[in-house]
């Protein structure tokens, strides 16, 4: 598959482009380390705007069945306002000179679910924690995940999948009993990151340092593996539509020399990169 179909929709690289989601509109996503967060409205023609500048890193946003903003940001939740300004939420209670939040999500119960690591080079040591808006405290539910993506919920409502990216796996676990795991997918040439499961059912993975997208059937056999003008994408979502949008985030940190589009997110109409999966 040619790479010739992506084109970038962000208006500048980002150190950790991630999180992608869809907004009422359009999407958003974040630079991570800088705690920026960036909307944009698939087919117009202007740049993205930049939404909201925390001084903390910042993992995604989503809202929640009221239409609150809720965030992963710094070691814990907060609830991200419209004039740009944040109020926490709950804490991990884990030392942000030593920790930092990463991917997440909104469960089908409405709890809100994301990963912690370590990002000052010192021992790994990654979690996934639980918030629920009725309980009030950040409680975890996972430990010995070095670097945590995702959770996605899958379609069932009861089951999830967990990207443990530093040991190049998948897993498959239950909103009851987290902590039991299955695999579904080992990664090969790469690192798990970002998920998102589409209308069909299908697993859609971003692989850090492969260049590539590696998509799944529910029963974890690899449909398609997806070539990207990206050497580290993160995260990856479909737009809605007849010929739905394929938009990727990507990383520009710890490369030598990025290329081009390194950095950016991009997107890609389905029928160019991946009308071989049907729809």
């Amino acid at each position: 598959m040619s790479t010739e179909a992506w084109t970038r929709i962000s208006a500048h690289r980002h150190e950790l482009g991630e999180g992608l989601r869809r907004t009422p509109d359009g999407i958003r996503w974040v630079d991570l380390l800088k705690g920026e967060m960036y909307a944009w409205t698939p087919g117009s023609p202007a740049f993205p705007r930049r939404t909201h500048k925390l001084g903390t890193p910042l993992g995604l946003a989503e809202e929640d069945g009221t239409g609150r903003l809720i965030a992963a940001a710094g070691t814990g939740v907060v609830v991200l306002l419209n004039d740009g300004t944040d109020v926490p939420l709950a804490d991990t209670g884990l030392d942000p000179a030593r920790y930092r939040v990463n991917d997440g999500a909104l469960a089908p119960d409405g709890s809100f679910w994301f990963g912690t690591m370590v990002h000052n080079g010192s021992e790994p040591d990654g979690a996934l924690w639980r918030w629920d808006p009725a309980g009030g405290g950040a409680v975890k539910m996972l430990a010995g995940i070095d670097i945590p993506n995702g959770p996605v919920f899958l379609p069932d409502g009861l089951g999830m999948l967990i990207a443990d990216s530093a040991a190049g796996r998948i897993l498959r676990s239950t909103l009851s009993d987290p902590a039991d795991t299955v695999p579904f997918a080992q990664t090969t040439g790469g690192s798990p990151d970002g998920m998102h499961v589409d209308g069909l059912g299908r697993i859609w993975n971003a692989v850090w340092g492969a260049a590539r997208l590696d998509v799944y059937a529910a029963d974890a056999s690899l449909l398609a593996s997806l070539a990207l003008p990206v050497a580290q994408p993160t995260s990856v979502l479909l737009t809605d539509g007849p010929d739905p949008r394929v938009i990727v985030t990507s990383a520009a940190t710890g490369l030598s020399a990025p290329g081009p589009l390194d950095g950016c997110t991009i997107a890609a109409p389905f029928s160019r990169v991946a009308a071989g999966l049907g729809r």
